[in-house]
């Protein structure tokens, strides 16, 4: 039994020896096989991400001159602006002026009848007579009482008397003489003259009308040979330009030759350029910005006092600037940064510190060089480590639009 089981056992072993080297040379070979797809796969990768590079256009950082200008609606003020009003009661006589035309510098506009003012001053110079008469025969009665005074022949009393009367007729003479002198100014500001020259406006009084003093306005008339453009400018814009003035003198620079313009409402510019004149004392709290007055000249007296306009201002000149597009700007918590493009077309982001920013343009400080490639369009749809084919193109809006302040 047992010379007869063994070749059995053999037979069995043998075949199962057989059996499992088949399943390790199948099992091998699908390693293989395994190896050999992967490897493919990232052969089809590479190539696949070679193939998937993303069109994309940019925008090439250059260097330009970038002036800041400001635009801000202002109102046109005469530089100097007179109220016309009678200094005396009356009723209004006459008008020897045009409404709307030029008046001269002590032109006579109006007079108020003068008769009730006549009849004060020929009243007054009539007390005056009767002072100095008086006063004359005190002062010859105090000569005589001095002198006997002096001989004994009068008491003291009566010396101090005539001393008395006359010193009380010298301030009564005064008196009069004052009385005269207002009497002759009513009769003289019955005729009302132009303090200055300008132009006048409408009557507001009629012929026959009673004016009362200093109260009923007559006319007006504006000085506008020089005018006055006021405004109001952003606490942002004060700043930049406040800065630039500090910096320039700091450096020992020029300030330079702050022109402003005046667009009037016909779209068109004012032919003549004016100057800073002054700027007010605080910050308005509930708008924020601060009052600026300019000069402007107006030889032509175009403007008018109340006109509106619109005046344009420089408020900084940011010389050789890397300048890019606002919309290339991310903004992550105040954390300002753009999207490059390496020469490898690999998207990379860097962060910038920004001088000036607006709608449309920004001006890097720190962060890009020239010729950097940035990305302007689709920003928020790039992300970092992405592969692009950049296609360079213009940024035409920051070359042709002019930068204004938010």
């Amino acid at each position: 039994m047992c010379l007869r089981g063994e070749p059995v056992i053999f037979q069995f072993s043998r075949k199962r020896a057989v059996k499992t080297m088949s399943v390790r040379s199948v099992l091998l070979m699908c390693m293989v096989a395994s190896l050999v797809f992967v490897a493919g796969c990232f052969d089809d990768s590479d190539k696949a991400a070679e193939v998937k590079a993303i069109p994309l256009k940019v925008v090439k950082v250059g260097v330009e001159d970038f002036p800041v200008m400001g635009s801000y609606v202002a109102q046109v003020e005469a530089k100097k602006t007179v109220e016309i009003r009678s200094r005396v009661e009356g009723y209004l006589k006459s008008r020897h002026f045009d409404e709307g035309e030029l008046v001269d510098k002590d032109q006579l506009l109006f007079v108020i009848d003068p008769r009730p003012y006549n009849e004060a001053l020929n009243k007054a110079d009539a007390e005056l007579a009767r002072s100095e008469a008086q006063l004359a025969k005190a002062t010859t009665d105090y000569n005589r009482f001095k002198t006997l005074f002096k001989q004994g022949a009068v008491s003291r009393d009566e010396y101090d008397t005539k001393a008395t009367d006359k010193q009380v007729l010298e301030a009564q003479l005064s008196n009069s003489r004052a009385s005269v002198k207002e009497a002759r100014l009513n009769v003289a500001f019955t005729k009302i003259e132009s303090p200055m020259t300008g132009i006048i406006g409408r009557t507001q009084a009629n012929l026959g009308s009673l004016i009362a003093k200093e109260s009923t306005l007559l006319a007006t008339v504006s000085d506008v040979k020089n005018i006055y453009v006021n405004f109001s400018i952003p606490e942002r814009e004060y700043l930049l330009a406040i800065k630039d003035m500090e910096e320039r003198k700091r450096k020992g620079e020029t300030q330079p030759n702050q022109a402003l313009q005046i667009v009037l409402a016909d779209g068109k510019l004012f032919d003549q350029n004016g100057t800073f004149s002054m700027a007010d004392r605080a910050v308005d709290s509930t708008t924020g910005t601060l009052g600026l007055r300019a000069e402007f000249p107006n030889p032509e007296q175009m403007l008018r006092d109340g006109q509106y306009a619109k005046v344009i201002v420089l408020l900084k000149n940011f010389k050789n600037a890397l300048v890019v597009p606002a919309r290339a700007l991310l903004d992550i918590q105040g954390r300002k940064s753009v999207l490059t493009v390496a020469t490898n077309g690999t998207v990379i982001e860097r962060v910038v510190d920004v001088a000036f920013a607006n709608d449309q343009s920004a001006v890097i400080e720190k962060g890009l060089k020239e010729g950097d490639l940035i990305i302007a369009d689709g920003v928020n749809k790039i992300r970092p480590g992405t592969v692009v084919a950049p296609e360079v193109v213009g940024d035409e809006t920051s070359k042709t639009e002019t930068a204004k302040p938010e």
